[in-house]
């Protein structure tokens, strides 16, 4: 008689076969994906810093131009092409009491560069910088060793400084005057030459608050929540005379929610926040802001995330953890239980001088 079926031998077989071949293509599937987030999140970050170098190298006898960095709950990290229109004299909490800082605005032909979700980007900066009281204020105290010490800090292979992130969206949007915890940082280029900027003051970065409550707007000038031209708008601000210095401060210095401070960087790191909370053994990202940072008006490390509730009390001994991590030398200053090299899947790179080009440093 003619077999029409098959035993349940053969079933067995073929389920056993499809399952073994499932588990050896979804790895391979998910590793392919990875590897393409990944390549656009580094082509997306080379194409906004080449996009703010090439602008600079046209905009001759005009303002340098940078690649600034923004983050968004809604959004992830952002880059913004800004250029340099002027300056002015604001307040500033250090010694001098007062400071002078460019102003730079979007242009407004070239759109913000947005990277994948879950990837984000941090600049280095020396601990020198960080005793600026203005900004990264809550870093003022961040001073590692400067050289290896077991079981203690260690200071980055570029000297005692720290891995900083985009603290852009940390903010009370409904007030005019709280702007001073928007800070971040930007790579700077110089105008007709397009070369990397030796400037390492602060400027500040023309980012209006998505409100349009509390805005007490001098007569001389219309509210910039209406302005059609931001460009525009700013340069008659710098340049009306019918504002008292005070006023324009309120307008555009730093303690206006509508800028964000930034300094330039040459270093930076390309990471994914859910590889970085996994080092930090956080029980899960925030919900509301996919980091390890609360959402609310300050910037503030979410410490009900932590096991370690010593770790995300320590802000300096936090920012150490990260920098160690980022440039894969964790496992070298602390015990293997606490991270390796191979965890550390983050890009550092350094910013080509003369071109603006990604250089990767070899860690």
């Amino acid at each position: 008689m003619k077999r029409t079926g098959y035993t349940l031998i053969e079933l067995l077989v073929v389920i056993v076969i499809g399952a073994l071949l499932v588990g050896i293509a979804i790895p391979a599937f998910q590793a392919l994906l990875t590897s393409s987030r990944e390549s656009l999140a580094q082509n997306s970050l080379q194409q906004a810093i080449l996009s703010a170098r090439d602008a600079a190298s046209a905009n001759i006898g005009g303002g340098d131009t940078a690649a600034v960095f923004f983050y968004d709950p809604n959004r992830g990290i952002t880059v913004g092409i800004y250029e340099k229109i002027g300056s002015l004299s604001d307040d500033s909490d250090n010694d001098a009491g007062s400071a002078l800082r460019d102003v730079f605005v979007p242009i407004s032909s070239m759109e913000p560069v947005q990277l994948p979700p879950d990837y984000s980007v941090r600049g280095f900066v020396l601990g020198t910088q960080l005793r600026d009281e203005d900004w990264y204020e809550e870093l003022i105290d961040y001073s590692p060793g400067t050289g290896l010490q077991p079981g203690g800090n260690t200071a980055s292979d570029r000297g005692p400084g720290a891995w900083v992130f985009p603290e852009t969206d940390f903010y009370d949007k409904l007030e005019q005057d709280d702007g001073a915890d928007r800070q971040t940082f930007m790579i700077r280029f110089t105008a007709g030459t397009g070369t990397l900027s030796r400037d390492n003051t602060s400027s500040l970065i023309l980012d209006p608050r998505p409100s349009n409550l509390n805005r007490s707007t001098p007569a001389a000038i219309q509210p910039i929540d209406q302005a059609e031209d931001l460009r525009a708008w700013t340069v008659r601000a710098l340049i009306s005379t019918g504002l008292t210095s005070v006023e324009l401060r309120q307008l555009l210095g730093n303690e206006s929610g509508d800028t964000v401070l930034a300094r330039p960087v040459s270093d930076i790191a390309l990471y994914r926040e859910r590889r970085l909370g996994q080092m930090l053994q956080v029980r899960n990202l925030n919900r509301d802001t996919n980091s390890i940072y609360l959402k609310g008006k300050d910037p503030e490390v979410d410490s009900s995330l932590f096991r370690d509730s010593q770790l995300a009390s320590d802000r300096v001994e936090l920012e150490t953890r990260i920098t160690q991590w980022l440039e894969g030398r964790l496992a070298l200053e602390r015990t293997q239980d606490a991270g390796s090299a191979l965890e550390a899947d983050s890009a550092v790179y350094t910013v080509g001088s003369y071109f603006g080009e990604l250089v990767e440093v070899v860690r």
